[in-house]
């Protein structure tokens, strides 16, 4: 009975961690997480782009205030080989907001 339920809870954890989530190892990163958490556990990645843009500035009970402010964006890829899908993770001032399966990965040439 009891490796029924831990394999029922199994197939719920990866199941639920299929969207907007990543595995790396036996660590979950998703939405929310910062750059350090990503980095410690899923390691570097294969690339990263940098950019920014302004977004205007408002609070949940007013109004936009007109003031722009800059917000940092990275987007990082990681290739995990030709067996596993390749994982584009886009921060904006450090905080994940999405989290996207791409096609499998490839082998990286030797350097």
């Amino acid at each position: 009975m009891k490796r029924l339920v831990c394999g029922t809870l199994a197939a719920v954890f990866l199941t639920s961690a299929s969207a907007g989530t990543l595995v790396c190892g036996t660590r979950v990163i998703s939405e929310g997480s910062s750059s350090a958490e990503v980095l410690a556990r899923c390691g570097e990645p294969t690339q990263i782009d940098r950019s920014a843009f302004l977004r205007g500035f408002t609070t949940p009970d007013t109004a936009p205030s007109g003031v722009l402010i800059e917000v940092h964006v990275e987007v990082w890829l990681y290739n995990f080989g030709p067996d596993k899908l390749m994982q584009r993770i886009r921060f904006e001032d450090g905080t994940v907001v999405r989290i996207e399966s791409l096609g499998y990965g490839f082998v990286k040439p030797e350097e």
